[in-house]
């Protein structure tokens, strides 16, 4: 199953938003991402969080639409994206989509980030998608789509670096050492319909962007 977490983080592509819902099977929203919600006129299965950023006209649309809702104190360990993606684990979803969990907070934007190594750690499939990036991380193997005019860069996150391979890619690789702190995996491009990244050693964000 496909579970889709709506974050109060920034959300400039309401098209693309509105593509992500079609396509999963649970929508989940994290508190303040209620407000996305409303802008295309959705409704989720269920809203998680402490509403310490649902506005008056949020908590409307939760009341009037009778959204299922889990709701835990504001003093708590975790953030509310955590607590979703924690609900749809217990849940048994094997393919987790995240959006709303970028923007002008670095540090939620960075935390959100590498809540993807959970998800993989367990054998789910998890990605982070905003108007400009779509977001993995691996630790083996990858095969990402070619999209045109995006480029793909697989950066380390582990001290030693990651031994990578690279095939179909503009600059492949083979079993190569790229440094914790180097760029040499920034800014590739896949000219085959899909890139493959083998993990041979360490931990990789693989993330394909545009500008």
């Amino acid at each position: 199953m496909k579970g889709l977490i709506i974050s109060s983080g920034d959300v400039a592509n309401y098209k693309l938003l509105v593509k992500l819902l079609e396509s999963h099977d649970f929508i989940l929203c994290a508190d303040g991402g209620i407000r996305h919600l409303m802008a295309v006129g959705a409704i989720p299965h269920l809203l998680i969080g402490d509403l310490d950023s649902v506005s008056k006209a949020g908590m409307n649309y939760i009341n009037k639409n009778n959204i299922k809702l889990l709701k835990y104190p504001v003093m708590k360990d975790e953030t509310d994206t955590e607590l979703a993606l924690d609900y749809l684990i217990r849940e048994g979803f094997d393919e987790i989509t995240l959006v709303g969990v970028t923007g002008s907070r670095m540090d939620h934007t960075l935390s959100n980030i590498f809540l993807l190594k959970g998800l993989n750690d367990k054998g789910i499939k998890g990605k982070i998608v905003d108007e400009n990036n779509i977001i993995y991380y691996s630790d083996d193997y990858i095969r990402v789509e070619r999209k045109e005019g995006f480029y793909t860069s697989v950066v380390p996150i582990s001290n030693k670096g990651a031994k990578v391979t690279l095939q179909g890619f503009l600059y492949p690789l083979e079993n190569h050492l790229i440094k914790f702190g180097s760029t040499l995996g920034v800014s590739n491009q896949i000219v085959n319909e899909y890139g493959v990244v083998k993990i041979i050693e360490g931990e990789c964000l693989i993330i394909t962007s545009k500008d």
